[in-house]
């Protein structure tokens, strides 16, 4: 008698907790899994999606993005080599995107990185992609996170963009379709594309004029 009495008070407190879950009590307000979630903190780094950039590294960021991603190493014209995760598919709080995390590495290493790749793609837009091998990759789980980009599959307007990121501080009008959105306090560059998707770009503040000057340079007199 006193077990099925047991049980009766285990699945009553089952039914409670359910009812309440239903009805939004008790519900915590999730943090760090919806891209205007930016917090800058007081040593200045700043922390997005659960990752802290310039603190948090490629295996701590798997545990919230997931373990799917491609890790290569590219180069440009006149550009560094940049060490680079890709998660092709991401889904947080209801919204998928793209991420691409790029990783702290002196240009001495990713030189040595790029001698020892097993495979080099040239990719559409002229830039080289080197194929790492398996136990390079598990080496570099360990690096820490520098920026991060990430493609929301939903569209973003302007007022979409007003209500959740608020009024940016600057604008650098590309053409009537493109024009980037700064918001250098929070470490910001948001893309705003008419037409197609927007792109999110995220640092720490004090590298904010990494992302800003070259803007300037290209598209303003």
């Amino acid at each position: 008698m006193r077990q099925v009495l047991n049980i009766r008070i285990v699945w009553l407190g089952f039914i409670l907790v359910l009812s309440q879950a239903c009805n939004g009590e008790h519900k915590q307000p999730k943090q760090d899994i919806y891209p205007w979630q930016i917090t800058v903190q007081s040593n200045g780094k700043t922390r997005v999606f659960g990752i802290t950039l310039d603190q948090s590294t490629l295996l701590d960021a798997s545990k919230t993005l997931g373990y799917n991603y491609e890790l290569g190493l590219f180069e440009t014209d006149n550009q560094p080599l940049s060490l680079e995760a890709y998660f092709n598919e991401v889904t947080l709080g209801g919204i998928s995107g793209k991420f691409i995390l790029t990783l702290k590495a002196s240009q001495t290493e990713l030189t040595a990185l790029r001698e020892q790749a097993i495979k080099r793609k040239v990719l559409k837009s002229g830039a080289r992609r080197y194929t790492l091998t398996q136990a390079e990759k598990m080496r570099l789980v360990e690096k820490t996170i520098s920026s991060l980009a990430y493609i929301p599959y939903i569209n973003l307007d302007d007022e979409i963009i007003k209500r959740r990121f608020g009024e940016p501080t600057e604008r650098i009008v590309i053409d009537q379709e493109h024009q980037h959105l700064l918001f250098p306090e929070q470490g910001l560059d948001l893309l705003l594309d008419k037409k197609g998707k927007e792109l999110l770009q995220y640092v720490i503040p004090a590298d904010f004029d990494k992302l800003r000057q070259p803007l300037l340079d290209r598209y303003t007199e």
